[in-house]
């Protein structure tokens, strides 16, 4: 079991554990849907050297999240073995909906993901890492919540898209892009959410960042109402938790925590920061090798790379010391 409270950020927690990180991908996996996705990914990352325009400091970049990545497989496996998380049969997925049981443990991440990338994935699968989380697939939803909402944000279209390049066919059956978010803020995409499932029982985790903590926790009482409404309408027996990724060292978040469990909300907090940036510095520091290199993506790149047009996050960082990554606070 983890001790949140002794993780220090950009440091291997307290856990325990007497295993050590891995770094280089193993044969095979238990898990044959786990084992599928870590050879889709080993391929990608085993191809970035044989890229002729990517230097050093593009690749130390891939490496940071490779091996988070890495690490985050290696704990789901150990959960799909104990039982803890079961691949979801996702075929025609949302209009059939195949769930153990018949209880949806689905965890739900809305953001802008202007765009979508490499901090957003590494968030998401910590999260199903995690030893105490309890579910089995993250639905990733780009919000749209009108143009008074960053007005220089690209449209939602286009964000749904690139999120879609970097998971579809290739995350899943463990994180699934999902289109239903246009037009939308977060209120409504849960809404939409919960009404999807209508006479079945939700267990529904929301995936949130530090830096929306306060904003969440203000709104969740006018959120739930209006989520717990939804779920009557439609016969879902309906179960609201909130899981927070720390995106940065400063700040107290104790406040805003009491200020949702005061709803009986059960809040996981995660401490430990993924230290590369935001989509922010993708788009103004042209900080390209937070996306995920697939061959998609990689075609839509490369002749920025060849033409010098992106620079390092790594490189430049002020954070260095927190750049040996810390891919696993969980036993793995």
């Amino acid at each position: 079991m983890v001790n949140t409270e002794a993780m220090k950020a950009g440091n291997p927690t307290e856990s325990g554990s007497s295993k050590k990180k891995l770094t280089e991908w193993p044969k095979h996996f238990s898990n044959p849907k786990v084992d599928a996705l870590a050879n889709r990914l080993k391929k990608i990352f085993d191809a970035l050297p044989q890229y002729g325009y990517l230097g050093p400091e593009d690749l130390h970049d891939y490496r940071y999240h490779e091996t988070i990545i890495l690490n985050a497989l290696s704990a789901i496996n150990l959960k799909t073995e104990k039982g803890l998380l079961h691949p979801l049969d996702i075929r025609s997925y949302p209009k059939i909906l195949r769930y153990p049981d018949g209880i949806a443990r689905i965890a739900i991440y809305i953001g802008s993901f202007d765009p979508f990338q490499m901090t957003h994935l590494s968030i998401a699968l910590r999260y199903l890492a995690w030893p105490t989380t309890q579910s089995d697939m993250v639905i990733v939803v780009p919000e749209d919540p009108g143009s008074s909402y960053k007005p220089d944000k690209t449209d939602y279209a286009f964000r749904y898209q690139i999120a879609k390049l970097q998971l579809a066919d290739l995350f899943e059956p463990f994180i699934l892009p999902l289109d239903i978010g246009s037009g939308a803020d977060t209120i409504e995409i849960v809404r939409r959410f919960i009404a999807l499932h209508a006479g079945m029982k939700l267990e529904l985790t929301h995936l949130i960042g530090s830096d929306v903590l306060p904003l969440a926790a203000e709104f969740l009482e006018k959120d739930l109402a209006v989520w717990r409404q939804q779920a009557s309408r439609s016969g879902v027996d309906y179960r609201h938790r909130i899981y927070i990724a720390r995106r940065t060292k400063k700040g107290s978040l104790a406040p805003w925590i009491a200020m949702i469990r005061k709803h009986n909300i059960e809040v996981i907090l995660d401490n430990t920061i993924t230290a590369s940036p935001s989509s922010t510095d993708f788009r103004k520091n042209r900080h390209l090798t937070l996306v995920l290199p697939t061959p998609a993506i990689k075609d839509k790149l490369e002749i920025l790379f060849r033409y010098k047009m992106s620079q390092s996050w790594s490189a430049v960082t002020s954070e260095k010391n927190s750049l040996q990554p810390n891919p696993h606070p969980w036993e793995i």
